[in-house]
């Protein structure tokens, strides 16, 4: 009896410190079950193992901590809160759904460039939802609730102030000749894969990629784009880490 007492105490202290650091880092409600827990090995290395390495965290500039800012289920922004450089993008030459569509004039350059690069290779990019006001939000979250209801409609809308689109700098996106869902079968189309491959280039990072649910809250959504900088967004792409969370690290160290 002792020995089974024993074994089952040296197999539980692995699986009790892994809970441990987790809870740590990711805060009371950030973690949702889920099917789909193949989040990236890297990102948890990162925020969990050496969260306390800072031999490589980079500086943030005042730029750089407006287009970093943490937006997530935990971490919201004022009712009021509107960007002050907010710009038609349809005046810059770039698709959207509609010409009323803004995002912040310092995505603009990035973004031109991304979609000229896109038609170059053959994929026509359109912008389908870019700036969202607090009380925009609050409407589109309503629209899911009363169409999904609460629980599910929490995994596929943030409530308002906990959108990244009320930063003025995230769009989702589709393809004008795309074929089907403009959203869901927008990530396993051939713009969407070159999408997912190359916005980081640019600045843009999948907010929500495969696998990140346990993590994000959020379902994956291969449309929905945030800009963070082509500094940031290489380091995302080039470790595979999810988006929010890699955004919260550097939050915490530089706030130190």
């Amino acid at each position: 009896m002792k020995r089974l007492l024993l074994g089952l105490i040296c197999v539980s202290i692995p699986f009790l410190a892994l809970y441990g650091a987790v809870s740590y880092f990711f805060p009371k409600g950030s973690l949702k079950d889920t099917d789909n827990m193949n989040y990236s090995e890297n990102t948890y290395n990162t925020y969990v193992n050496n969260q306390d390495d800072e031999e490589d965290l980079p500086s943030l500039s005042d730029i750089e901590k407006q287009l970093l800012v943490v937006v997530d289920r935990d971490h919201a922004l004022a009712a009021d809160y509107e960007p002050p450089d907010l710009v038609n993008i349809t005046s810059f030459g770039i698709r959207a759904r509609d010409k009323s569509m803004k995002l912040r004039r310092i995505v603009i350059q990035d973004l031109k460039a991304l979609f000229d690069a896109a038609e170059s290779n053959g994929h026509k990019l359109m912008v389908f939802s870019a700036y969202r006001s607090y009380n925009t939000q609050q409407q589109v979250y309503n629209y899911w609730v009363n169409t999904l209801g609460e629980e599910e409609a929490d995994r596929c809308s943030a409530r308002p102030g906990h959108s990244e689109h009320q930063l003025g700098t995230t769009i989702d996106v589709t393809a004008i000749d795309l074929k089907g869902d403009v959203f869901n079968d927008f990530g396993n189309s051939e713009a969407g894969i070159w999408m997912a491959k190359n916005a980081y280039k640019f600045g843009f990072v999948m907010s929500y990629p495969e696998g990140s649910e346990l993590l994000t809250g959020y379902k994956h959504e291969p449309w929905h784009f945030r800009y963070v900088g082509k500094k940031a967004a290489k380091e995302i792409f080039d470790n595979n880490l999810i988006p929010c969370n890699y955004l919260l690290f550097l939050a915490t160290k530089n706030n130190k």
